[in-house]
Formats: C-alpha cells, structure tokens, sequence
C-alpha cells in the first residue's frame, strides 16, 4: 500500500514523500533506514488514481520508465551523468527536480546506490540491484533485470485481473438487476392487489407485506445500507484492517494456499534477482523480505537466520515453512550446480503460472455457480409477481 509521510532530513526543508510499505510501522522504518526523520504519516489517498495506478506521485515521475531511458543510454556509451543531463533536458517540470536531485548527489561524489536510496520514490529491489552492480560494473544488466521483474509482476496482476473481472462484473450486474426487482418492481406490482378484496393468494400477501415493510422501513434501510458501504470503504483503506483481513485470508482453507504461493513466488522472484546481481543469499533475503505480507514475513526471518546460522538453502526454507515441495527439490538442484539465482527465478515463474493456472479453473468453475445463483433469484421474484395474476385469472375462469 502507499503511505504518505512528512519528513525531513537534517536541517533540511520538511517535504512529502509516498511509500510502498506493508504498514504504517513498516514505512517509518524504512524512511528512518533512508536518512530521514518522520513528522506524520498516514495512507495516500484512496481514489480512482490508486485503482488505475495512475496517482499524481506516479505520473509526475515513472520510475520504470526512468530506469528503461536510463538503461537505454547508457548502453549507447554515455557515461552516468551524462544520461541523467539528458534525460534532464528532456523531462517535464515535475520530473526535473528529481533527476537534478540525482545528478547532485552524483557530482558531489555520491554512489548511484546511495543517491537513489536518499530518494523514496526508488524501491529497494532497485536499489539493492544497482549496488549489486557497482561490484560488477554492469549497470545496464541490473537495470534490464529490475524491468524483467516489473514486467512479469505486471503480467501476472493482468491475468489475474482479466480471469476475475468477467465473475465480478456477472455478479455485479446480477445483483443490481436483483435489488431493482426487490426495491422498485415488486413494491409496485404489490399496489394492484392491495385494494382488492377476499382472500389473495399468498404470493400477492408476500408482495403486499414486502411492499408494506418497504414503505415503514424503506428509509432505515437505505440509510444502514449507506452506513455499511461507508465502513466497507473506510476499513478497506485502513492499512491495519488490511493487513488483518490478509492474515485471515492466509489461514482460510480455499485461499492460504494459493496466496501463500503467489507471495512466495514474489519474494523467490526478487531474491533470485539480488543473488543473480551478485548479493549473497542472507542479504538477498533480507531485501526482499519487505514484498512478503505480515503473515508471511516471520518466515522470511527466521529463513534468513538459519541461513546465518549455517544451513544450506533448502534446509533453512523447509525449516523456517517456506517452500513448497517442488521449490525444495529445485533449491537442492541448485545447491549442486551453484547457481541459486537462477533456480530461484525459476521457482518464481513456476509458481506464478500455477497460480495463474489455478485461478483461471477456479474462476471458470465460479461462472456458472454465479449465473445460476443470479437466475434462480431473478426468477423466484419473476413468478412471486406473476403467480397471483396467473391465480386470479384461473379463479376468474
């Protein structure tokens, strides 16, 4: 989630930063790693621009596509500081301050690690990649790794969003067409019987009870239904409801184990990528750990502790709880041919298109449980209105 925080750095100008962070407490800590003193902090705003990831943070200056122009002239054969006044000259407005910021730090005999780290908008997945690379000098590598891990991170949030959105949309639209029926056609469907006299059918009580309670209680309703829409949102944007709600979803039977391989797969993916970039594995570790959810993330540490305390990799995850069993065998795999970077991206991508894999055959499954759900609804309330009618015609007859 993205915190927003006031901090300030010396005696420096208070500013505004945002953060990527599991929680309030997490985002304090990491401003503090990074040199700064928080005055407040609080969630950014949760708004359509948080939905579309497309917030006035982000637009006014996209780290990826920094990293991309970057990576690309360098590879051209400019120096450093030369692709960063490049890419100066050719931003906008907003962007120029952060660039000049950058090429400040570097001038003034800063490392490119450190000048990105004194700046929150640059994850710490990048950072530790770019330090990585000031012992290998290959930038540009670190720079097309980090860019490979957005990307497939983007994809697999695409085809879980396209898999998902056809069930939610269905029982969106159900469920409005249902509450249409309920709320508005029935109450009035119920005006045509309640003048009638004898005995109606007991359809026709139905509707002129629910028509009845509707009238006496029809403004208590829609004030609770108001009231309870406005406490889904607020606890929705409340980062410790949140975190709680994750937690519970972690231990739900149906959900734990396709959310933990889908953290798991994330965290395998960027400690695969610090080790590949040249970061020993209880380093590596400990980067990452910040991308898995509070449930998961005592594992992460006691992972990186076993490691410390001289374990060999597979042993320290079956021991710490994360793995999996085919990431296990692979990890054993990799401890002979020595490259755990490697094997550990390989994990990922495994992981993640199991995940992807299971979500579609679960969301396929869903569709026609949701539909005949929503049909048998709209039709119950269909007859309940149309059987009187049908009734009164017969006794008519």
């Amino acid at each position: 989630m993205r915190i927003k925080l006031e901090v300030v750095r010396g005696r420096g100008a208070p500013q505004a930063i945002e953060l990527d962070a599991a929680s309030l407490d997490d985002a304090r800590q990491r401003a503090t790693q990074q040199g700064y003193s928080v005055l407040t902090l609080r969630p950014a705003a949760f708004g359509l621009e948080q939905v579309f990831d497309v917030g006035a943070t982000r637009s006014s200056f996209d780290v990826l596509v920094f990293v991309e122009q970057l990576r690309d002239l360098l590879q051209a054969g400019l120096s450093l500081i030369e692709g960063l006044d490049t890419l100066g000259q050719a931003a906008k407005a907003p962007q120029r301050p952060v660039l000049q910021a950058l090429t400040d730090r570097l001038r003034g005999g800063a490392r490119l690690s450190d000048a990105l780290s004194a700046d929150a908008r640059f994850p710490a997945l990048l950072v530790a990649l770019v330090r990585a690379s000031e012992l290998t000098s290959d930038l540009p590598q670190a720079f097309t790794r980090f860019l490979e891990h957005e990307q497939r991170v983007a994809e697999l949030r695409h085809r879980i969003t396209s898999v998902a959105i056809y069930p939610l949309l269905l029982s969106g639209v159900g469920t409005a067409v249902l509450l249409f029926l309920l709320l508005y056609v029935m109450p009035r469907f119920a005006r045509v019987f309640e003048g009638m006299g004898g005995e109606l059918p007991w359809s026709a009580r139905a509707m002129v009870w629910w028509a009845g309670w509707l009238g006496a209680h029809g403004a208590w309703l829609v004030a609770a239904a108001g009231v309870a829409v406005a406490a889904i949102v607020a606890a929705a944007i409340t980062p410790s409801f949140r975190g709680r709600m994750l937690q519970r979803l972690l231990r739900w039977a149906p959900l734990r184990a396709r959310l933990r391989t889908y953290f798991l797969a994330r965290w395998y993916r960027a400690t695969g990528m610090l080790v590949s970039g040249g970061i020993p594995l209880p380093e590596a570790l400990s980067l990452s750990n910040g991308l898995l959810p509070q449930g998961l993330r005592d594992g992460g540490s006691a992972t990186e502790r076993a490691l410390r305390d001289g374990l060999a990799p597979a042993d320290a995850h079956v021991r710490a709880g994360m793995v999996t069993p085919v990431a296990e065998q692979l990890m054993r795999a990799g401890e002979r041919t020595g490259d755990m970077g490697g094997v550990l991206t390989r994990i990922a991508q495994f992981h993640d298109a199991e995940v992807a894999r299971s979500l579609e055959r679960g969301m396929r499954a869903l569709e026609p449980i949701v539909m005949v759900l929503i049909g048998v609804g709209v039709g119950t309330v269909v007859v309940l209105m149309y059987l009187p009618i049908f009734e009164l015609a017969a006794a008519i007859q």
